[in-house]
């Protein structure tokens, strides 16, 4: 979840293969060409990953049963995130579009991190429920 902060989530291409063919004319909507975890979500997942840390420890460590539920709720909720914000926005190309017909948006690696960190931190949950004496 901490490295999909600073990853590439939706990556948006232009005729010319990369926006700098566009950043003379409006460096405002070149930046808008790679938007990484922090642009899309602010810090949600840096504190989404540090209570993940904090609740895995707990679940492993501690055998704790209330944090691998927790572990289960805070994948649900990245997974809710991917498919449901971003998976959906990693073909639009948004303002960018509008003005250059031929550009393409697609998924970027974040999105992949992001998409196996909630299944992950779901299926560390799980295994704490099904197996709590281990």
């Amino acid at each position: 979840m901490l490295l999909t902060e600073f990853t590439t989530i939706i990556s948006i291409d232009v005729a010319a293969g990369s926006c700098e063919s566009i950043y003379d004319t409006d460096p405002g909507l070149a930046d808008s060409c790679n938007q990484k975890g922090f642009e899309r979500h602010g810090a949600a997942l840096i504190l989404l990953g540090l209570l993940t840390f904090a609740m895995g420890s707990g679940a492993a460590f501690g055998r704790s049963r209330p944090a691998a539920v927790a572990l289960i709720a805070i994948g649900v909720i990245v997974l809710g995130l991917t498919l449901l914000r971003d998976l959906p926005a990693s073909d639009d190309t948004g303002l960018i579009g509008r003005r250059y017909a031929a550009a393409e948006a697609t998924a970027g690696t974040g999105l992949w991190f992001e998409l196996v960190a909630g299944v992950l931190a779901m299926a560390a949950g799980l295994i704490r429920i099904i197996r709590p004496n281990d």
